[in-house]
C-alpha cells in the first residue's frame, strides 16, 4: 500500500513537474517573440549600461632622483695597489636612471549609463573611468671580490677581501587616476555621415583626479683602492619618497559622431566611431617630496676590521600645493558591431592634461600628462 501511495504521489509530483516546465517555456517563448516583435517595430533601447577596459600608456607622472655618485665609473682596482681585482663587468651607472622610469602601464576600467528619452533628440550620461598601476623593481650588478696576497713562512696564500664594486637600487610605485563625467547633450543629425550616422554634441562638468606614491633607495660603491697596505673604498647611499596628486573639477565639451560602414541597423550593422573632447579644470596640485644621499670612506686590513668615516649626508624635503587652471584635451576612433539591443566597441582613446602634475624634485616643474591605448566595450540597450 505504502509503494502505492509513493507511486502515485511520485506521479503526480512529476506531472505538476512537467505543467510547470511547458508554462515556463510557453512563458520564454512569449517573452522572446515579444522582444523580437518591439525589435521589428524599430523600438531603440532608451537606456544603454556600458563596461569596457582599457591597456594605457602613461607619461608625464614624475623624474627620477638623481645623486652625484650615480654618474661614477667603476674602474676596478688602482695602478700599483697591494690588492688585486680580477678582470670583469662591475656595473652600467645608467642601471639607476633606468630603474626609476616612470609606470609606463596601466589597466583602466570604465563603466557609463547613457539616457535618451522616447522621441527625444536630447542625451543624458554619467561616466566613471578608473586606471591603477603598481611596479616593484630590484636591480643589482657587482663585479668580481677583490683579493691580496698574504706571504707566510710556509706558503703564500690568497686572501678575498669580501667586497666588489656593485650597484643596487629598489623602487616601488603605486599610481591611480580617475575620470567622472556626468553630460547632457542633443543629437544634432548632420546628415552628411548618412541615414544611418548620429552625431551628438554634449556639454557637462568633468571631475579629475591623479595620484602618484613612489620610494627608491640607491647603494653603490663605484671604486676601489689601497692606502698604506689597507684596503679602502667608498660607498654611497640615497634614500627617496614623493607622493604627488592633483584633484580638479571643471566644464566640459565633447562631440561623439559614428558613421555605417556595413549592414542595417534593425539586424547588424558595422559603424565607425569618433569623438574629441575637451575641459577646463579648476584644482589643486601637491607634491612632497624628501631625499637624503650619503657618503662613506671604509677602510679595513685584510684581518677584516672596519674602520667608517662619514663624509657627508644631504637631506632635503619640501611640500608644495598650488591652485592651478589645467586644460584637458582628448579624441578616440574605432570601430563598432551594432545589434538593436546591443553593441561592441574597440578602439583607441587618449586624454591629455597641460600642467596638470608637479613632477620636480626640489622644485615645482609641470608637464604635459597622458593616458592612451586601445580600449573594448561592451554596450546593452534597456528599456524601449
Amino acid at each position: 500500500m505504502s509503494e502505492l501511495i509513493t507511486t502515485c504521489e511520485h506521479r503526480s509530483f512529476t506531472t505538476k513537474h512537467l505543467l510547470a516546465t511547458v508554462s515556463a517555456l510557453a512563458l520564454t517563448t512569449y517573452i522572446v517573440s515579444s522582444t523580437i516583435a518591439n525589435a521589428e517595430e524599430d523600438t531603440r533601447p532608451t537606456v544603454w549600461v556600458e563596461f569596457g577596459g582599457q591597456m594605457e600608456t602613461i607619461q608625464g607622472m614624475s623624474q627620477p632622483f638623481v645623486a652625484p655618485f650615480m654618474s661614477i665609473e667603476p674602474k676596478g682596482a688602482p695602478e700599483g695597489s697591494t690588492f688585486f681585482l680580477p678582470p670583469g663587468d662591475s656595473y652600467d651607472p645608467a642601471l639607476f636612471a633606468k630603474t626609476q622610469r616612470p609606470v609606463r602601464r596601466a589597466f583602466g576600467l570604465d563603466g557609463k549609463i547613457f539616457f535618451q528619452p522616447e522621441a527625444s533628440d536630447w542625451t543624458f550620461s554619467a561616466e566613471v573611468r578608473y586606471g591603477r598601476a603598481q611596479h616593484n623593481r630590484n636591480v643589482h650588478e657587482q663585479g668580481p671580490v677583490a683579493y691580496k696576497y698574504v706571504v707566510l713562512p710556509a706558503a703564500k696564500i690568497k686572501l678575498p677581501l669580501n667586497v666588489a664594486e656593485f650597484g643596487d637600487e629598489r623602487v616601488n610605485t603605486e599610481q591611480n587616476h580617475m575620470f567622472l563625467d556626468f553630460q547632457a547633450g542633443k543629437d544634432v543629425g548632420l546628415g552628411v555621415f548618412g541615414r544611418d550616422g548620429n552625431s551628438n554634441i554634449s556639454a557637462g562638468v568633468r571631475f579629475a583626479q591623479i595620484s602618484l606614491k613612489s620610494d627608491v633607495k640607491a647603494i653603490a660603491r663605484p671604486q676601489l683602492g689601497n692606502q698604506n697596505q689597507y684596503q679602502n673604498y667608498f660607498q654611497y647611499e640615497l634614500t627617496g619618497e614623493q607622493q604627488r596628486t592633483f584633484r580638479a573639477i571643471g566644464p566640459s565639451l565633447s562631440w561623439n559622431a559614428s558613421a555605417a560602414l556595413l549592414g542595417n541597423k534593425d539586424h547588424v550593422q558595422v559603424s565607425f566611431d569618433w569623438g574629441l573632447n575637451g575641459a577646463v579644470l579648476f584644482g589643486r596640485q601637491k607634491a612632497h617630496v624628501a631625499h637624503a644621499t650619503s657618503g662613506v670612506h671604509v677602510t679595513h686590513p685584510a684581518v677584516q676590521k672596519f674602520a667608517h668615516n662619514e663624509l657627508y649626508t644631504t637631506p632635503h624635503e619640501t611640500t608644495r600645493s598650488r591652485s592651478v587652471v589645467v586644460p584637458n584635451l582628448g579624441a578616440f576612433a574605432g570601430l563598432s558591431v551594432r545589434y538593436p539591443n546591443a553593441r561592441v566597441s574597440f578602439g583607441y582613446r587618449a586624454d591629455f592634461l597641460f600642467g596638470a602634475m608637479d613632477v620636480g624634485i626640489d622644485s615645482r616643474k609641470t608637464t604635459a600628462t597622458g593616458f592612451h591605448g586601445p580600449f573594448v566595450k561592451l554596450s546593452i540597450g534597456l528599456g524601449g
